[in-house]
């Protein structure tokens, strides 16, 4: 993911984007902004998300001997990583 006011990169697993609450500060350029889930793109990779979970996670799963209920969680946490957008605050 990029900072939406100085376009460099900040990590998906860094300190600042794993803080608790919608507001956020850049690490580069101390500037606020706010994450947020873009429901267009969710609901665009929602029937790709299933198809894959149901035939090919799933099975893959079962056969390692865990319960199918870990591909859903999966795919969900990837959806929601996939679809989540930072903007300016206002």
């Amino acid at each position: 993911m990029k900072c939406p006011h100085c376009d460099k990169k900040i990590s998906l697993f860094s300190k600042t984007l794993n803080k608790f609450g919608k507001v956020k500060v850049c690490p580069h350029c101390s500037e606020q902004f706010k994450s947020f889930i873009n429901f267009k793109v969710a609901a665009i990779l929602f029937i790709p998300a299933f198809v894959l979970s149901l035939f090919v996670l799933k099975p893959l799963i079962i056969s390692l001997g865990l319960t199918g209920g870990i591909s859903t969680g999966i795919m969900g946490g990837l959806l929601v990583l996939l679809s989540m957008r930072l903007k300016k605050l206002d």
